[in-house]
């Protein structure tokens, strides 16, 4: 199983941001579709089915053991890698939390077998991939904020008809204070 851990966007959200990558980010690249969307905290790579049920109690250990809190995270920002060819959209700032959340599950993932290594974290959502040069910035940003209070545990699958993503296992954060 090729997996990863991730923050799921509303589909409401989704769908308007497909929508203004259309209307913004015509010619670039090819679109991730909207089904697709999400924000990664760590990818795993490939695990057996024994190594995937050591990750999860590895992860319901992790958040017995240290107090996450669900957040909200604004992605306002349009970026691009050229290597890769990707052109993503993410937020200018991020939670300390969200970085120790996605370098814990990282470990995690490394401790049940992932070879995976870890640069610094940088939370996006890929819009298109197969950019062959960098795409015109967009003319107007979105308001696309969303709140989170748990995370997934999401299989990747290559078929016919591309990439397909299904949610293996979620976990859920402490709720986020709004005083």
């Amino acid at each position: 199983m090729r997996l990863f851990f991730a923050l799921e966007l509303p589909g409401k959200l989704a769908m308007q941001i497909d929508d203004w990558r259309q209307r913004q980010l015509p010619q670039a690249g090819r679109p991730v579709p909207p089904a697709n969307f999400h924000i990664t905290l760590a990818f795993i790579g490939e695990l057996s089915e024994r190594r995937l049920e050591q990750l999860c109690l590895e992860t319901d250990t992790l958040l017995e053991q240290h107090q996450f809190v669900g957040d909200k995270l604004m992605l306002d920002q349009v970026g691009y890698w050229p290597k890769p060819g990707i052109l993503w959209l993410g937020p200018k700032r991020w939670s300390a939390s969200l970085n120790t959340l996605a370098g814990a599950l990282a470990t995690r993932g490394n401790a049940v077998g992932s070879k995976r290594k870890r640069g610094d974290y940088r939370p996006h959502l890929t819009l298109c991939r197969g950019c062959q040069d960098p795409p015109a910035a967009p003319t107007h940003m979105g308001n696309f904020g969303f709140s989170y209070s748990g995370f997934t545990l999401m299989e990747s699958r290559s078929g016919r008809q591309g990439v397909s993503y299904s949610s293996v296992a979620e976990w859920q954060l402490l709720p986020h204070n709004r005083c």
